[in-house]
């Protein structure tokens, strides 16, 4: 007398193909001079990299000191 049902299957997300020039900071294309993340090698604009670290905010990926 076994009447127990299995859960569905999980459902994963679909595959995303991540473009590698594109900021995570503005979300968006990287135009110009590219900054590269000393700790996750993560790229971003310069321009957004000079503003971060100005702001003292933190690679979003890795945390890591944004050093310019």
């Amino acid at each position: 007398m076994n009447n127990k049902r299995t859960p569905p299957p999980p459902v994963l997300p679909p595959s995303i193909n991540i473009n590698e020039n594109f900021c995570l900071l503005h979300k968006g294309d990287i135009q110009g001079e590219i900054y590269t993340c000393p700790g996750c090698k993560t790229k971003y604009c310069m321009k957004c990299a000079e503003k971060a670290k100005n702001e003292a905010k933190l690679c979003v990926k890795c945390k890591h000191l944004i050093l310019i």
